[in-house]
């Protein structure tokens, strides 16, 4: 780690990063330090895109695609806490020693001193236990060091967007983050072993799928329809998300004002939504 940093991000798998992309990218735009810390290393990730004699572990490639996405949306220090990742399916209260990662983290908080802190919210964005494991280790640790900055989690919802029904409660703080689309498709696309997730539906390739797609634009004023898109491409994903929601979990001690009121009053590409 390179000293001190404003910005610390906090998630629990490499390529989690992408459902905060833009702000990151808004906050590296002002020349904010950001450090992001990645509990897992992604092991229980899928290796279908890796060649069968590929003698490589899943984590190492994961490693890997996050310091690349990292390094394009402007993160200098990427750092690896070191639990075990499971599949989300058996995640459960003894997956990870919860007080050994809400240590690492209070030493990182202690040590980096941010302003901000960003993670994932109490419901893990879109119900992934590992995230909600991950929000309940950094608001620990915040306790425990009596931080006094903000912190904010990610995958707010946002009113009318694609999918933010899927997401926890209303957003306190909406960033407009559509002049960051290639930087934001262009993390995304490192990660190569996961980028499936994202781009579900997959793009139609016979003709069940043709037919699929065709209902979802033909009704894609329903929930049914939307899942029934298909999306494709990065670019075409990030499209579909040009507002990224945060939702405040810690304000500074009075009188101070929360990160993005104090740095982002003016700018109007940041809404206070409360």
């Amino acid at each position: 780690m390179s000293g001190q940093s404003d910005i610390l991000v906090i998630i629990a798998h490499p390529d989690d990063e992408i459902f905060v992309s833009g702000t990151i990218c808004l906050c590296a735009e002002k020349g904010f330090r950001m450090a992001l810390a990645c509990v897992t290393d992604g092991d229980a990730g899928d290796r279908e895109l890796l060649p069968a004699n590929f003698d490589v572990r899943v984590a190492e490639v994961r490693r890997r695609s996050l310091e690349l996405s990292a390094m394009v949306l402007g993160i200098a220090d990427v750092i690896f806490l070191e639990q075990a990742d499971v599949p989300s399916e058996v995640v459960g209260a003894d997956s990870w020693d919860q007080e050994l990662v809400a240590g690492s983290i209070k030493r990182l908080i202690e040590h980096l001193q941010p302003q901000l802190i960003l993670t994932h919210g109490s419901l893990g964005g879109y119900g992934h236990p590992a995230h909600r494991m991950v929000h309940d280790c950094v608001m620990k640790a915040v306790r425990q060091t009596a931080y006094s900055g903000s912190v904010f989690s990610f995958c707010g919802q946002v009113k009318h967007a694609f999918f933010s029904w899927h997401f926890e409660r209303p957003s306190d703080v909406l960033v407009d983050v559509r002049a960051f689309l290639r930087r934001r498709s262009a993390s995304l696309s490192y990660h190569q072993s996961e980028i499936d997730f994202f781009l579900h539906p997959y793009f139609p390739r016979s003709l069940r799928k043709f037919l699929s797609a065709c209902f979802g634009y033909l009704f894609s004023f329903t929930a049914t329809g939307r899942k029934r898109v298909p999306i494709a491409t990065p670019l075409r994903f990030f499209k579909r998300f040009p507002v990224e929601g945060l939702m405040l979990q810690k304000s500074p001690d009075p009188p101070y004002l929360h990160f993005f009121m104090e740095h982002y009053r003016n700018d109007p590409r940041v809404t206070n939504n409360r």
